[in-house]
């Protein structure tokens, strides 16, 4: 049961995932503010007032931003809704982006992901929620209330009770399959990835576990342009003998040729992510792919927050 939410609630629906924001106004049974965008002569973004603002309400701004123009549509929304006195915004946005630059790398390196906490909380934002952070730590950034949604539970429902091995692409996953390995009670494997310290590209993969003759499911937060998943896949058939690979990620951002790799790898059985960002042009490229909802999660988080 969806709790009820406090004040007079709006939700602002930006560009890139306008089927999330519909559907989380429908949950809410509140009404759904298309976000008018435009871009002056020189490519600088813009957008039309906001009139539909009342006095002290509630906008949800709903953004899985990919790119920069997205992450200033997010911005210039977001500041729009706090120019009506006592509104309360809470940004929803279910991809954070610039995640991956979390920590410096030498001196004089950016952070990018502290960056754009700092422009959310400039622009106005009095709550933000996302969901499986590529990196936990990015939650001290910030220094409003911040909702970080894990998606673990939910995928132990939909895995407990099948017979598989969880398999962890890098070390950095580990944490994750240990979790849904405890929830669920299925065993997992490793794979150790090493990398080449001149181009970054994978020089070597070793599978710690057993799954030879099992099915196995490849989890992560994430998966770009596929190329860690593509070889685990290939090293769970190939090496490790498995029966069938599955993929299940959090983000699917699937940039360059992802999508076509992932209908070719033979590998591969299938690949599921969430609608963290929009996927309907891309399953339509690939039949491998399929989706899972995660608008329960971000509605629970929302309607339970004392705004």
């Amino acid at each position: 049961m969806i709790g009820q939410l406090i004040r007079h609630t709006k939700v602002f629906s930006c560009s890139s995932h306008p089927s999330l924001a519909s559907s989380i106004a429908s949950s809410l049974s509140c009404p759904l503010v298309p976000v008018n965008l435009g871009t002056f002569s020189n490519g600088e973004t813009k957008i039309a007032p906001l009139s539909s603002v009342g006095h002290g309400e509630h906008c949800i701004v709903v953004q899985s931003a990919q790119t920069n123009d997205q992450l200033m549509e997010t911005l210039l929304t977001i500041q729009a809704c706090k120019q009506v006195p006592g509104t309360f915004v809470s940004a929803v946005l279910p991809w954070l982006p610039y995640t991956r630059s979390d920590k410096t790398e030498g001196r004089n390196y950016p952070i990018g992901s502290r960056l754009v906490c700092n422009m959310l909380e400039g622009a106005g934002a009095d709550h933000v929620v996302t969901v499986d952070l590529h990196s936990p730590q990015i939650e001290g950034f910030f220094s409003i209330p911040f909702s970080h949604l894990q998606t673990t539970a939910l995928l132990a429902g939909e895995l407990k009770g099948r017979d598989v091995v969880l398999v962890s692409p890098d070390a950095g996953a580990m944490k994750k399959v240990s979790a849904l390995s405890e929830l669920t009670g299925l065993p997992f494997a490793l794979i150790h990835k090493e990398r080449c310290p001149e181009s970054g590209g994978i020089s070597r993969m070793t599978l710690v576990g057993d799954v030879r003759d099992r099915g196995a499911v490849i989890v992560d937060d994430m998966a770009d342009t596929c190329g860690t998943i593509l070889r685990a896949a290939q090293l769970l058939v190939e090496q490790g003998g498995a029966a069938t690979v599955e993929a299940v990620l959090t983000h699917g951002i699937l940039s360059g040729g992802a999508v076509t790799a992932i209908e070719r790898e033979d590998c591969l059985t299938s690949t599921c992510v969430s609608n963290s960002l929009s996927q309907t042009s891309n399953m339509n490229l690939c039949r491998k792919l399929s989706t899972f909802d995660i608008t329960g999660l971000i509605l629970q988080e929302l309607t339970k927050f004392p705004c």
